[in-house]
């Protein structure tokens, strides 16, 4: 008789535990979204890891606050859809707005699985795993833009790319929307996809 009263107890706190793992990830989304990057970064771990799989991976709250900088600069939006949990991870599909995607004629990036771990509370590694399909889209798009630079002689894509890797901050960010309405501009010119 007494192990249902425990089992239940214990059942209660493992869906608290999870509850509040995913309530984690949601102050998160909402915080990027609503640009407070001070209160994101009350939820990253001193040892925070950000991964972009393949693409690269960023360390320690400065390079994060660089990120950070970056997206607010380009009103970027996420949305976690399909959460699930298992031990210290959050798991779900992220799907990434921003006006870089936009300029590039992109809707939106999705991540799937974009996995969370968690360390005392707060988030120590993000692991995004960008689709394939949008990848290969950013990319044509990025050797469109070295081409259209070198055509015009428009060396502003070296500051913004270097040694193959993008420089993220608010300022590297403007500098980027504001070369991608040239390059929108030249296209539009000349009737160019």
């Amino acid at each position: 008789m007494m192990k249902i009263p425990i089992l239940i107890f214990y059942s209660f706190i493992i869906i608290s535990c999870n509850d509040n793992k995913k309530a984690i990830i949601s102050t998160y989304e909402k915080l990027h979204n609503s640009q407070d990057i001070e209160g994101e970064m009350l939820l990253y771990h001193d040892d925070i890891e950000f991964e972009l799989k393949g693409t690269w991976i960023k360390s320690g709250k400065e390079k994060i606050r660089e990120l950070a900088e970056w997206d607010n600069a380009l009103n970027s939006n996420l949305k976690f859809e399909t959460y699930y949990i298992k031990g210290d991870s959050v798991i779900c599909k992220a799907i990434e707005k921003n006006d870089w995607f936009k300029a590039v004629g992109i809707q939106q990036i999705i991540h799937d699985p974009t996995i969370f771990i968690l360390k005392d509370g707060r988030i120590s590694n993000i692991i995004a795993n960008p689709v394939a399909e949008f990848g290969k889209k950013i990319g044509e798009k990025i050797g469109s833009i070295y081409s259209w630079s070198n055509m015009t002689r428009d060396s502003t894509i070296n500051e913004l790319i270097v040694k193959g890797e993008f420089i993220y901050s608010a300022e590297t960010a403007e500098k980027w929307l504001s070369l991608l309405e040239k390059w929108n501009k030249y296209n539009a010119k000349n009737n160019i996809d």
